[in-house]
């Protein structure tokens, strides 16, 4: 009975060693060639020229069987058991740019360990646990390997207790190298910056990517930049280079922009003189009332205008292409500056050189039409010369314009500026403030009788009628903020105005006679 016992015994014992695996090992993923070194694998192409069973003096019995379709090693008796990929000539394999050894192994009671030979020796020992009865997939960094990683020949599997192991899938791998090109959005800075300005913060483009960005200026005398804040050197122009850094499916991709730093004044624009608002036609400044503008930039022209502050006053800051379309030919907005005498300009240019070039005016005269009859153009050897980086006010008198001729100004529409010298001498951007017509100050009230010129009612209820002694050519009548609200040309010695859409107040009445301004107070009632 005690022999029968012992039997059954060494039966469950043996059955237990030489248990087989039910299923296959798992299917590795696909891999692109160069990213794998297949040692034994029905997934990839193996090395050439194998041995499987070198002949090592070892007791374990090495064998290849079919499972589910799949071939695998079986090592019976495992003692130490090897494989060898080196015998021919030239075979070794370079493993240093590999990132895992990958091994399937199926273990009954067994717990192996896993070494990569080199030409330097047995190298690292890696243990591998048992857990009895399933497939494990194992992925051992080549980092954790000793050796000369450049010359790999062998692999060997020892620490078993005689049983039986199951091993697939002997290769090294690493991770595939990116091959999409990302999809990267714009790089957006700002238009321009000043020197002195405060640093600012870049914010990542968008991208198809999620690889991080980092950064770098082309000219570090222009703007630095570390991690993703921007400081202000100096004037020029500098080229940020967004670069992203690979990810996942997605090679490294880099976007670019350019930045132009400009130096700027330090002091605002001088302050116009007070003026009677009847005496002042004015588009831009913060001492008189302005008149509507459509556009500070048509459509039509090539440059850019920005509204900046400079030290604490607004200010239009012009970058130049080679002219700017000043626009307010809009419906009410057209401008009649007959009784105005000079015009008047302050701008600021970082080199004086450049001034009597940079900002050439010229008013558009529509002349009562849709488009340019006549135009008045201020001649640029009138500017008074300055020194560089200080303001400059131009004030000349409309008898200057060319051509003197042709000149109307009437419904004046349109102010273009030209700037002859941005064809050679790109990057002399302008400032400029305080643009407005004028005339020198009037009274508030003129005796009708020296300008031969009646006036009545006054105060005016719904009629206001004009008798003069010679034809009037023109009459306009201004609000308190200067706005014209009414006009008539009777060419008549007598006109007769409608006031009754006019509201309470007072206002002024402005003829021109022979070609002379008269300008007198009436108040609606």
């Amino acid at each position: 009975m005690k022999k029968i016992t012992v039997l059954i015994a060494l039966m469950i014992v043996s059955l237990g060693f030489s248990q087989v695996p039910g299923t296959a090992a798992p299917t590795p993923p696909a891999r692109v060639a160069t990213d794998v070194i297949s040692v034994y694998s029905d997934a990839y192409t193996p090395l050439a020229g194998v041995d499987l069973n070198p002949n090592w003096g070892q007791t374990t019995v090495e064998s290849e069987i079919t499972i589910a379709g799949n071939k695998t090693l079986q090592y019976a008796n495992l003692g130490y058991q090897g494989t060898e990929w080196s015998k021919a000539p030239g075979s070794a394999q370079n493993i240093s740019n590999m990132e895992y050894l990958h091994v399937d192994v199926w273990t009954n009671n067994q717990a192996p360990n896993v070494y990569v030979i080199t030409s330097t020796g047995d190298g690292t020992a890696h243990h591998i646990s048992s857990v009895a009865g399933s497939w494990q997939s194992l992925d051992i960094p080549i980092a954790s390997f000793t050796g000369t990683l450049t010359n790999a020949i062998q692999f060997k599997f020892d620490g078993g207790t005689g049983g039986t192991i199951y091993l697939d899938n002997l290769y090294f791998w690493k991770t595939a190298a990116p091959t999409g090109t990302p999809v990267i959005g714009f790089l957006t800075l700002p238009a321009f910056k000043f020197v002195g300005d405060a640093s600012f913060t870049l914010t990542d483009p968008t991208s198809t990517s999620a690889g991080a960005f980092s950064y770098t200026s082309s000219n570090t005398a222009v703007a630095t930049v570390s991690g993703h804040t921007v400081t202000i050197v100096g004037a020029g122009t500098t080229t940020f280079t967004a670069n992203q850094a690979a990810s996942g499916s997605f090679l490294a991709g880099s976007v670019t922009a350019n930045l132009e730093v400009d130096t700027a004044p330090l002091v605002a624009a001088p302050t116009p003189p007070t003026r009677n608002s009847w005496d002042v036609i004015s588009l831009y400044s913060n001492a008189y009332n302005n008149r509507t503008v459509d556009t500070w930039s048509a459509s039509w022209d090539n440059s850019n205008i920005y509204d900046v502050q400079i030290a604490g006053n607004d200010t239009k800051y012009i970058k130049f292409g080679t002219f700017l379309g000043v626009d307010f030919s809009g419906a009410g907005h057209h401008i009649d500056a007959t009784a105005m005498t000079n015009f008047h300009m302050d701008l600021w240019v970082a080199d004086a050189n450049q001034v009597g070039l940079v900002c050439n005016p010229k008013f558009v005269d529509f002349g009562g039409t849709a488009n340019e009859v006549s135009h008045l153009l201020f001649p640029i050897e009138l500017y008074p010369s300055q020194p560089s980086g200080t303001w400059i006010s131009i004030d000349l008198p409309f008898t200057a314009v060319e051509p003197s001729s042709t000149q109307t100004r009437s419904d004046l529409a349109q102010l273009v500026i030209t700037s002859v010298a941005f064809v050679a001498v790109p990057g002399q951007n302008v400032f400029v403030d305080n643009v407005y017509m004028y005339r020198p100050a009037t009274l508030g009230t003129t005796s009708f009788e020296t300008s031969n010129v009646k006036l009545y009612p006054n105060p005016v209820t719904n009629t206001l009628n004009i008798d003069a002694n010679s034809a009037i050519q023109k009459v306009s009548i201004y609000n308190v903020l200067g706005q014209e609200v009414l006009k008539s040309s009777p060419n008549s010695n007598s006109a007769t105005l409608q006031t009754s859409g006019l509201k309470r107040g007072v206002y002024m009445v402005q003829t021109l006679i022979d070609g002379k301004v008269s300008t007198s107070k009436v108040v609606k009632e």
